[in-house]
Formats: structure tokens, sequence, C-alpha cells
């Protein structure tokens, strides 16, 4: 596996390795200098190396003439949303997201708190391998500040918006089991929880960073919180990733729904009380489809990636969006992923049902997805489209927005290369599981010939 990573949005590699100290201050003065001096809203999840990280990037940034604002440990969706309400004129996630904790990353923010774009992604990109950096001279240099209340303005944003049924949650009296994988999100899900009147159950509550299972929510990840919600008779699991963006749910019964359903269930809920567009990227399962098509609204797709989803949100003026990994993106709040919007959406639309999680579940359009991936060292994207062509015909409807997605009757298929890892990820959907199976399973044969 690669080392660094280099994406549209900021930079992620292995610590001492790939992300050493000489890297993280060249892409901090290459951030800095695309800034252009300013204030900087910097926040960190809880792995072991942030301290390492943190003290490379704040000498790079106060170099250029930014002024740091430090709000210490927080999530994703914290510290988007603290550079809006400062006024900041930008952002800086130190977050490796889903990846081992031997990785680290730094995520760039614009002045609304959204990850930078294609073409201002690539500029920072550019100013880091050229080292043009405007280094300021000493009585311009920056200064370092913190900023507290990050997570009291999470959560009345949180609080205040009109689809969150706070009485009607209070009234429930939830028993809620959280997993926020001993990391930033126990900094806020419990506090917002206690605000909804939840009774909360935690495993892997500390913030020490010390990741006590696979960082990704995934199913096979969460046999621990599938066995704290039976024992502790919970309404509902919420299991986070180690940065907060990211949320999966587990049932009453303690069965791990998949995190493709987490923003399926929030859009119904949305759906039942605001009409408009809603958007999901290409590796979304067809659910959300469904879903928007029976509420009489329309649907688009996006490439994968929050800063895609984000754009395609704002062209359609879409209500709701998110990605199938568990992202909810609800605009009107913030147009980032955010595990605890989605928790207070689907804790909203439990409320407002007679009937348990399990059967609400039951009655969303059911496909099976399957999700592989293929480790690369080089891969030619312009072959791929010929390549799917002439395993899957080309009478199919082919999608190459981002990599190639290939709509056939009896489901779908997704080829694309990671931007976050050296891998070419593979996702196939229909309704059985051996039909989705076989459709991955062909495109990994025709791409391995």
């Amino acid at each position: 596996m690669a080392k660094l990573m280099t994406g549209i949005s900021g930079i992620r590699g292995v610590i001492g390795e790939g992300l050493t100290p000489e890297v993280i201050a060249r892409y901090g003065a290459a951030y800095g200098t695309f800034i252009g001096g300013g204030s900087i809203v910097v926040g960190s999840d809880a792995r072991p190396s942030r301290e390492m990280v943190r003290g490379a990037l704040f000498s790079a940034l106060t170099a250029t003439g930014c002024q740091v604002i430090d709000i210490n440990l927080a999530t994703t969706p914290s510290i988007e949303l603290m550079v809006e309400k400062l006024g900041a004129s930008g952002g800086i996630c130190i977050t490796a997201s889903h990846n081992p904790i031997s990785w680290n990353a730094m995520k760039f923010l614009d002045k609304r708190g959204r990850f930078l774009g294609p073409d201002e992604g690539a500029e920072v990109n550019r100013l880091f391998e050229t080292g043009e950096f405007k280094y300021v001279e000493t009585t311009q240099l920056g200064k370092i500040s913190t900023e507290s209340g990050t997570v009291e303005h999470h959560i009345h944003k949180i609080l205040e918006h009109p689809l969150v049924d706070i009485s009607a949650i209070r009234r429930k009296q939830f028993r809620v089991a959280v997993d926020a994988v001993n990391s930033v999100g126990n900094l806020i899900i419990p506090n917002l929880l206690h605000e909804l009147g939840c009774d909360v159950v935690k495993i892997n509550a500390d913030v020490s960073g010390d990741f006590a299972r696979g960082a990704e929510p995934l199913p096979e990840n969460l046999s621990d919180l599938c066995e704290l919600v039976a024992d502790e008779g919970a309404d509902i699991g919420l299991a986070l990733d180690p940065d907060g963006d990211r949320l999966a749910i587990v049932d009453e019964q303690g069965k791990a729904l998949g995190e493709e359903y987490t923003l399926a269930l929030a859009v119904r809920h949305v759906l039942q009380h605001e009409k408009g567009p809603v958007v999901a990227n290409l590796s979304t399962t067809r659910a959300v489809e469904d879903i928007a098509k029976a509420a009489g609204v329309g649907f688009s797709r996006s490439p994968v990636g929050e800063a895609h989803v984000a754009n395609e949100i704002d062209r359609v003026d879409a209500v709701i969006g998110g990605e199938g990994n568990g992202g909810v993106m609800l605009p009107s709040i913030h147009n980032g992923r955010d595990a605890m919007i989605g928790a207070a959406l689907i804790l909203s639309l439990l409320s407002s049902e007679s009937e348990p999680l399990s059967i609400l579940y039951s009655r969303l359009p059911r496909y099976c997805m399957v999700k592989k991936r293929m480790p690369v060292d080089n891969f030619e994207k312009s072959a791929l489209r010929g390549i799917l062509e002439s395993e899957f015909g080309k009478e199919q409807r082919y999608n190459d927005a981002d990599g190639i997605r290939v709509d056939l009757e009896e489901g779908w298929v997704h080829v694309r290369p990671s931007n976050t890892e050296p891998i070419v990820r593979i996702y196939a959907e229909a309704e059985q599981k051996k039909t989705a199976s076989r459709l991955a399973e062909r495109a990994m044969e025709a791409l391995k010939r």
C-alpha cells in the first residue's frame, strides 16, 4: 500500500513513512499561501499522532501569516460548522477518517466550511509541488488562539432545526446504545442524546484514540455494539467513525442494518415533512432513489466524495443528500456529512412511528450490495470503460462521471479507483445477494484480465 495519498481536498498517509513533519509543514505552507493569510479553524480526531501533526502544521500556517483558531478535539462536521460560525477564511480537519490508526491526514476546507473543490485542491497541490510559498516577516507572523463552545454550537444547530422533533423524541424516552470508537464522537453524540431525553449506554466511550474495533462502522466491526443493544434492551444502536461524519445503525434486535441504509432512513423522514430533490453518489444504494421517486421528488447522482455531493445538492437545491457510507447531509444546517444530524433525523422518524426500527427497516426498498476492492499500483483510468464494455456489452447504460457505473437489467456495478487508498473499489447491487456477488466478480475478473 502506498504510504502517501493526495486528493482534491487534502493529504493522508502513514505516520513516519509517507506523512512526515516535512510533508505536513510543506502542505500547511501550501494551504496557508493559497488562503493568503486570514483565520484558519483547526480541529482533530483523537489519533495518537495528532500532536505531531498539529505542531508541524501550526508552524507552517503561522509562517504564512495565518491566524490559527485551535478548537482542539472535534468531529469533522463540528469543525465545518465552526468555520462558518467564526467567519474564518478556511479550516483544516486533522483526521484520517476510516483509515487505520497508523494513518493521519489533513482535510482542507474553504470559507464556507466545505471541502475544497477540484480546482482549489489542484492549486494547493501545485503549490506543494513547486514550493511557491509566501512566508511573511516577523511582524506579520500569525498567532495561535483557542476557541471553546464547539460542541454546544453544533448541538444547538441540530436542536433548533424544524425537522428534529425534540418533543416527540423526548416522549419516547429511547434507550440508545452508542459506539463512537474511542474518538471525538464521544464528545458530542452522548450530549446530544441526553438533550433529546434519551437514556444512553456506551462502549468504546473514551477519547483515547485507541480504536477498539475497525475504524469503519461496517457490520463486521459492530458485533460488540450489537450485543450491547440486545443485552441492554436498547431501541437503537448508533456507531460512528473516528471523525464523526459517518453513522451506522443497529436495530432493537441487535442487527446491524448496514451503513447504506442510514441515508435511506434519514431521507424517508425528511421527505415526509419537506418535499424536494434528493442527491446521492454513484455508489449509494438504489433504495434511496426508490424512496425519492415514491415521494414524487427529483433524484440525482454525483461522483463519490463529499465535495461532489455538496455541489450537486447546490445545483438542484436538494433538501437532503449524502453517501451510502453512512454520510447524511442536510444542507439547511450545513452541506457536509454529519453523524449527529443523521442520528437526530432517524430518532425523529422512529418517534413518529408506533413500530420498532426493525419493522421500519423491513418496509424500505430492499437491495443487496456487495463491496470489493483490488489493490493496484498503477491504473489506467482511460481503459476502464473498454474493459467493462467487453464484459457487460456496449448496449448497457454507462456513467463515467466517476470511474464507470454500469446499469443492467438485473442490477448495477460501479468500478472506481479510490481517492484515498491505492485500490480500485467495486460496488455491485441487485435484489439478490448472489446476483450482486456475480456482478462484482465479473467486473473483478475483467479487471484482472
